[in-house]
């Protein structure tokens, strides 16, 4: 399945995503970041790479804000759709490829670990791991067979339909100690939470050799 303009643009017609004219909305995308620079926290001088940035909107607003971010997807599409202001901040990669000789104090990694084969997924929060002292983690829940949010079905490149212990299990595992784990994920998909308020998970996780978590 390949993330292209059907997928970004016309996911609903085409029976690939739920995506639709997905586009660069300032008024939505900067107050997030506000708000997720604000909870991890994000430190002045801190490097930070959205993973799976698609577009780069999220690498945009937080570069507005004043912070040193990138980003990396693997859709040659988005990555050609993403606003000039982050040309060279975004770069296309290979699936399961080291992502760049940078080592960053955070990855954001939201809605993109579903995507991953199970028998792949140990590999890829793996790469993460060796890529970043912090991650913060947005994945779509579901009791391994379907989603909790019948919506989220509707993307056909979603993979892994597991709950919080599940995750929990993979990140520590892989390098990582669990600093939040939660349902709750503040502003971040407010349409669904008061009807599926187990529908989500947030992780915020960091690496065993870091003493402590970010601050």
């Amino acid at each position: 399945m390949e993330f292209d303009r059907e997928y970004f643009e016309q996911g609903p017609m085409t029976g690939k995503s739920l995506y639709t004219n997905y586009r660069w909305l300032p008024e939505l995308t900067i107050p997030l970041c506000h708000h997720l620079a604000r909870e991890c926290p994000f430190s002045v001088g801190d490097t930070i790479l959205d993973f799976g940035c698609a577009k780069g909107y999220i690498v945009h607003a937080l570069r507005l804000l004043g912070y040193e971010a990138y980003g990396v997807d693997i859709s040659e599409y988005a990555i050609s759709q993403a606003p000039k202001e982050v040309n060279g901040y975004v770069t296309l990669i290979e699936p399961y490829a080291w992502i760049s000789p940078l080592h960053y104090n955070w990855i954001i990694c939201k809605d993109i670990l579903e995507h991953i084969p199970y028998e792949r997924i140990d590999e890829q929060i793996q790469i993460l791991a060796d890529s970043c002292n912090d991650l913060i983690a947005m994945v779509p829940l579901g009791d391994g067979e379907k989603y909790h949010i019948p919506a989220y079905e509707q993307d056909v490149t979603h993979i892994i339909r597991e709950d919080l212990e599940w995750w929990n299990k993979r990140f520590m595992a892989n390098g990582f100690v669990i600093e939040v784990e939660t349902h709750e994920l503040g502003p971040f998909k407010s349409n669904w939470q008061g009807i599926h308020p187990q529908g989500n998970g947030l992780f915020i996780v960091y690496r065993k050799d870091v003493e402590t978590p970010a601050a």
